[in-house]
């Protein structure tokens, strides 16, 4: 089965809030995270109910996301933009 890629609101707003280069530069990394969502993480957090999230960093953003797999969702719940 082929995972989707969920985002929550604030995730959604925030992506549709970015100019449309930046938008490409997260398109190519939630493809990545779908395509192979098992991969080893960069970061690992918690969120406030104690679930484990995994954080990818792809220039210049932080994804943090969790799975899903009963349904087989990568589900994004934070968008960051780090400065360098």
């Amino acid at each position: 089965m082929d995972w989707k890629l969920v985002l929550d609101e604030a995730a959604f707003q925030y992506f549709v809030s970015i100019p449309p280069g930046e938008r490409r530069k997260l398109l190519l990394a939630f493809d990545q995270l779908r395509t192979d969502p098992n991969r080893h993480p960069d970061y690992l957090s918690k969120d406030s109910t104690g679930r484990a999230l995994n954080v990818f960093a792809s220039r210049p953003f932080l994804i943090t996301y969790w799975l899903d797999a009963f349904v087989s969702e990568v589900r994004v719940v934070n968008i960051q933009k780090i400065w360098f």
